[in-house]
C-alpha cells in the first residue's frame, strides 16, 4: 500500500479553520459532557505520583480541562498554568489551586498572578496540551504562534516529560496533517472516546 501523503505546510490556515469549525458546532451541553469523560480519562490512566501537571485554562472552545485539575490539586498534586513569558520564548508555567489569585495574560487568557506566593514558577513533568487538530502520527496544529512546538523542544531538552493532547476526537485528522522540523510530536491525544498513543 502506497504511504500516505501529507498536507503541505501551505495548508495548515485552512486546516485550522476547518477543524475550528468543527468544535464550534458542539453544543455547550454536549461539550460539559464531553470534557467530564476526557477530565475522568485523563485522571485514570496517567501516573501522577510526585509529578508537576500543566493543564491549561480554555479558550475558543478547547476541551475545559480545569475539572481534572482541580481534582488533581485537591489531592495534593501540584497543578500549573502557562504564561507567555515572551513572544518567541517557551512558556512558563506557574502553580494553580483553585484559590490561586489570577490576572489577565497575553490575548487576554487568565493566569496565575505572579503576586501570588503560591503561583510560583514550576517545570511540568505532565503537559496538557490544548490544540486545533492532530493526527495519527500524534502531530499537532494549534493557533500558529508555535508556543508549545517551543515549549516542549525546551523541555525535552532538559528532561523527561509527558506530551498529553487534549481534544475533541471530532479534532483528528483522516490525513496526515503539514509537519515542519520544529513541530514536536505528542505522546498521547485523549479525547472523550479515547486515548491515542503514539
Amino acid at each position: 500500500m502506497e504511504a500516505q501523503q501529507q498536507m503541505p505546510a501551505s495548508d495548515k490556515k485552512s486546516i485550522r479553520d476547518e477543524f475550528l469549525e468543527e468544535r464550534r458546532k458542539i453544543s455547550p451541553v454536549v461539550e460539559q459532557h464531553y470534557a467530564a469523560e476526557i477530565a475522568s480519562k485523563v485522571i485514570n490512566n496517567f501516573d501522577f505520583k510526585n509529578k508537576v501537571v500543566a493543564g491549561y485554562w480554555p479558550v475558543h472552545g478547547e476541551a475545559d480541562i480545569r475539572p481534572a485539575l482541580m481534582h488533581l490539586s485537591s489531592a495534593g498534586h501540584i497543578c500549573a498554568l502557562p504564561v507567555i513569558a515572551r513572544e518567541d520564548a517557551p512558556l512558563i508555567f506557574r502553580r494553580w489551586t483553585s484559590t490561586v489569585k489570577m490576572a489577565q495574560g497575553a490575548h487576554g487568557i487568565p493566569v496565575p498572578d505572579k503576586n501570588d506566593p503560591v503561583a510560583e514558577v514550576v517545570d511540568p513533568d505532565i503537559l496538557l496540551v490544548p490544540l486545533v487538530a492532530y493526527d495519527r502520527r500524534g502531530m499537532r496544529i494549534g493557533y500558529g504562534a508555535g508556543y508549545y512546538d517551543r515549549t516542549i523542544a525546551d523541555l525535552r531538552a532538559r528532561k523527561t516529560v509527558q506530551t498529553v493532547g487534549i481534544a475533541f476526537s471530532v479534532q483528528k485528522s483522516m490525513e496526515l496533517l503539514p509537519a515542519e522540523s520544529h513541530d514536536m510530536p505528542l505522546d498521547y491525544v485523549v479525547t472523550e472516546r479515547m486515548i491515542d498513543r503514539f
